[in-house]
């Protein structure tokens, strides 16, 4: 399973056009993407990193709370699960990522006796789990591809791993159209992708984060723990996490849906795992302006509002709930 030979692919080869429009039907039948506001699970046998509350059945994930750092991504529990032990019903995600959507893609390929690159899926938990600064500095190391002889494949998983986070991730496609993603993971997963479109994204990747990095005033602080993000750029926050695991986004002039200008704050930890009291912060804020809201992991500044709190205070308030 852990062939790295990828072949190019082409729409027209053997008919590949029609064999596409056969998988996608094939996806949406067995795929769901559950809304997080209003989650309901109705029909769902299999659970991809479902966080919402209420759902009780079968779930691969690695964010609960008996879950560690070192615990399984939801893509490497899909290579190892039961096949036959998977019950009747839809997968089901909330977090359409390469994680989810690439576990999706595993789990349907297995069940068409398909083999898999298990070293490609090794490189997405990880990346995952560890987050992009990690993985940058320790990645070799940790999927055993140190030494020359292996640069070619560390260089050529970083390469596909960079372009499937730009398709998955970036590029603008309505979350109804996870099929075209779990495809795209699927090709990936069997080495059936088309190298032009790797390259493609690949480049616009590179392009896209270098206009982020010249577009956003970038600042390491307390003791390289956090990183300070003033920009207007839409993947900031993404660029934030090369340099540390949490992360205070300013917008110094917002634009809301309706068109009011404010200054805006994002506050965020890559994962539960990373030590820094984001409740304790969000308690703080909220005595301030009970406006503040957000999730386990990530918290913004009141809707439309001027949340009224210099960089250096924000700074400061990050810094006496960081563990």
């Amino acid at each position: 399973m852990s062939n790295f030979n990828q072949m190019n692919y082409s729409p027209d080869d053997s008919g590949g056009g029609n064999l596409d429009e056969k998988e996608l039907a094939n996806i949406k039948e067995q795929t769901i993407l559950i809304n997080p506001r209003n989650p309901e699970y109705e029909g769902v046998g299999l659970g991809i990193e479902i966080t919402t509350p209420g759902y009780q059945g079968k779930n691969l994930d690695h964010h609960g709370k008996d879950d560690t750092q070192e615990t399984p991504s939801a893509i490497e529990q899909a290579l190892s699960v039961d096949i036959n032990q998977i019950p009747e019903g839809k997968m089901a995600t909330v977090r359409p990522d390469m994680d989810s959507l690439g576990a999706m893609a595993v789990i349907m390929l297995r069940k068409d006796g398909k083999e898999v690159n298990s070293d490609i899926i090794k490189a997405i938990s990880l990346l995952d789990r560890e987050g992009p600064m990690r993985f940058k500095k320790e990645g070799r190391e940790l999927l055993g591809l140190s030494g020359d002889e292996n640069k070619d494949k560390w260089d050529e998983i970083n390469r596909i791993l960079r372009a499937a986070n730009y398709k998955i991730t970036v590029e603008s496609m309505p979350s109804s159209e996870i099929d075209k993603k779990i495809l795209f993971m699927e090709k990936i997963l069997t080495g059936q992708y088309d190298k032009k479109e790797i390259d493609d994204l690949y480049i616009k990747d590179i392009c896209d984060l270098e206009k982020a990095r010249k577009n956003s005033k970038i600042e390491t602080i307390l003791s390289g723990r956090a990183v300070f993000i003033e920009s207007s750029y839409k993947r900031s926050m993404e660029l934030g996490y090369d340099y540390a695991d949490v992360i205070i986004a300013y917008n110094p002039a917002y634009q809301w849906p309706d068109g009011t200008i404010t200054p805006k704050y994002t506050i965020a930890r890559r994962d539960k795992f990373v030590p820094f009291d984001l409740k304790k912060l969000l308690e703080q804020l909220k005595q301030r302006n009970p406006k503040w809201g957000g999730q386990e992991n990530i918290i913004g500044s009141p809707q439309g509002e001027d949340p009224q709190i210099p960089p250096e205070e924000m700074k400061t308030l990050v810094e006496k709930v960081l563990i």
